[in-house]
């Protein structure tokens, strides 16, 4: 018994504890002994009381049935990317249900996938980017962005994710915020990544080129890619590759794509490789400043 509450942040439900071996009456007896404190119907605090916020939220998820899972700005708290002193605990069944614990707020998604869930310190939890987008159903871009930018310092976002579960999901709440901040907000943090795109960026500011936006999200039809360099207006993309990162067959094919979507949707773009950034940077700028030039007449043709 003991075993199994210490795995779950010292929080047990009842059915666990007639696994046990546990009876009913012998279950009444440990919480009239105070070795077992009654959280909520059905779950109790194994030896103590007071429990961490990581062991109020397991037994919020334990008192809501199997498919529950921490969500929303409980979620977010849980994988650290938004903090939260709220009092009420979030969380999504699958299932209709007319639960009602005090400090629970209780939402329902019949749609969710096994992407939709992960499993954080033992805790069943929304995954990063379906909190993300109910992070965006109920807050500002903001706080949604703030979320964001976190999540990305923590090494924790996953465009891929949030691009499939964006295509998945048309018509939910959140939508449209979690899209716009995706693209117009900074969670690439607009900084060059690595030593070859802040070359190429002081190259771009020696010549007086227009400042570009750097490691943005672009939305290309239903998913989301991340370019080098961005002048959004123009619509203009350039991609500095080093030789290492682009070398596999892999993410050649992702390069192939992500440029024939470009295409489709209407920007110009050049790829640079390292060598011609590094020993003819006079070129490298001009294949810049051309697509500029060409875009900035199409547009004024137009």
């Amino acid at each position: 018994m003991l075993t199994i509450a210490a795995a779950q942040h010292q929080v047990i439900k009842l059915a666990q504890l007639l696994d046990c071996g546990l009876t009913a009456s012998g279950v009444r007896d440990r919480v009239a002994a105070q070795l077992l404190f009654r959280q909520y119907e059905q779950v109790y605090a194994a030896g103590r009381s007071d429990l961490t916020q990581r062991g109020h939220w397991m037994a919020a998820v334990l008192a809501c049935g199997d498919d529950a899972v921490l969500s929303h700005a409980s979620a977010a708290a849980l994988h650290g990317i938004r903090s939260s002193a709220a009092a009420t605990i979030d969380i999504t069944v699958r299932r209709p249900s007319s639960l009602h614990h005090a400090g629970i707020r209780l939402h329902r998604r019949a749609t969710f996938t096994a992407a939709d869930v992960t499993v954080v310190d033992g805790i069943p939890v929304t995954s990063l980017a379906r909190t993300l987008l109910d992070l965006a159903s109920r807050f500002s871009d903001s706080v949604v962005e703030r979320a964001g930018e976190q999540a990305v310092v923590l090494e924790l976002f996953d465009l891929r994710a949030v691009s499939e579960l964006l295509g998945r999901s048309k018509g939910q709440r959140g939508i449209r915020r979690l899209r716009r901040v995706l693209e117009l907000g900074d969670l690439g943090e607009n900084v060059p990544a690595s030593g070859l795109e802040v070359r190429y960026r002081e190259l771009c500011r020696r010549a007086g080129l227009p400042t570009p936006e750097i490691n943005r999200y672009l939305l290309l039809g239903d998913e989301y890619h991340k370019v080098d360099f961005l002048w959004r207006r123009e619509r203009v993309v350039i991609e500095t590759d080093g030789g290492r990162y682009h070398a596999s067959g892999w993410q050649r094919a992702r390069d192939e794509r992500r440029d024939q979507l470009l295409t489709k949707h209407g920007f110009a773009h050049a790829r640079l490789p390292d060598e011609l950034v590094d020993d003819h940077p006079d070129e490298a700028i001009a294949i810049a400043r051309n697509l500029l030039t060409s875009c900035r007449v199409s547009t004024n043709v137009a």
